[in-house]
């Protein structure tokens, strides 16, 4: 992976057309798009997101392509295919009836995904292990850790393409096309490990900070709905059962608080780890 080295300003960019948890989105040459990722995200992520998505295209479980990184004062971004289009959480706005179809689309999505194979990403398994040497989990004792590790190393092998981020925002509508977005922290493994994660996101996960309360009362009855829909459809199509999902719970935990470590969610998640060790 290796840099443009040709002089750009944040000026240069103009005004970013998104702005996520960890990068901005700008406009960059036809096609294209420049994510440029906060200062304060680690190369080694940023290589990872660039590498993960080269393999989810050439698995086919995504249509965009990763071209290039580049410099811009100080900060390190990744050219992408640029898909002009809308989440798929934002289709009610221009049909008010599409909102009853999000549940059954996303569990279609997901499956499909999982049906694409990978031997390129990392296992899913020996990821959540490594979350046991971040900051975030040093709280766990000697003998918590011994136990995680003995939880994880019982969970079932797979090879599927895992997204490890799959909710509505992350699934681009272009025309009659979907494209999944926001590779970071793919991985390969058993497809329940990433229902599991979904879950989280659709119901556990921090909703935007400054959301005022009534909105958020409003999103998390939204949220839940989809995430009740999605499931039903999912587990139709796959035959999954929801213990198959639970037992990814813990790994979950470990991932969000080892990779994101959101203030918010932080002590509950803590307490539920210490709750599934023992």
């Amino acid at each position: 992976m290796k840099k443009q080295t040709r002089s750009i300003t944040l000026s240069d960019l103009g005004a970013p057309i998104a702005i996520g948890r960890s990068a901005e989105i700008f406009a960059w040459k036809e096609g294209q798009v420049l994510k440029l990722f906060l200062k304060e995200i680690p190369a080694a992520d940023i290589r990872t997101e660039f590498g993960n998505t080269r393999e989810a295209n050439a698995s086919g479980a995504c249509g965009m392509i990763c071209h290039d990184t580049v410099a811009v004062k100080g900060r390190t971004g990744i050219i992408l295919d640029r898909i002009d289009g809308i989440s798929l959480t934002k289709t009610p706005d221009k049909n008010p009836l599409l909102f009853f179809t999000i549940s059954k689309t996303l569990a279609g999505l997901h499956v499909d995904l999982h049906k694409k194979k990978t031997k390129k990403l990392r296992d899913i398994r020996e990821i959540a292990a490594g979350m046991l040497d971040t900051k975030p989990l040093g709280f766990l004792t000697k003998d918590e850790r011994k136990r995680a590790k003995a939880i994880l190393g019982v969970l079932p092998d797979g090879g599927s393409v895992l997204h490890m981020d799959f909710h509505p925002e992350n699934v681009i509508v272009h025309g009659d096309e979907y494209v999944i977005i926001d590779w970071m922290t793919a991985a390969r493994g058993n497809p329940a490990a990433d229902v599991a994660y979904s879950v989280f996101l659709m119901h556990d996960a921090e909703l935007w900070p400054g959301t005022p309360k009534l909105k958020l009362v409003f999103y998390n009855i939204v949220r839940n709905m989809i995430l009740k829909g999605y499931l039903k459809h999912y587990r139709k199509l796959t035959g999954m059962t929801m213990e198959e999902i639970r037992r990814w719970r813990l790994p979950v935990l470990m991932l969000r608080l080892g990779i994101w470590n959101v203030a918010s969610e932080k002590d509950a998640i803590m307490r539920e780890i210490r709750g599934i060790i023992g």
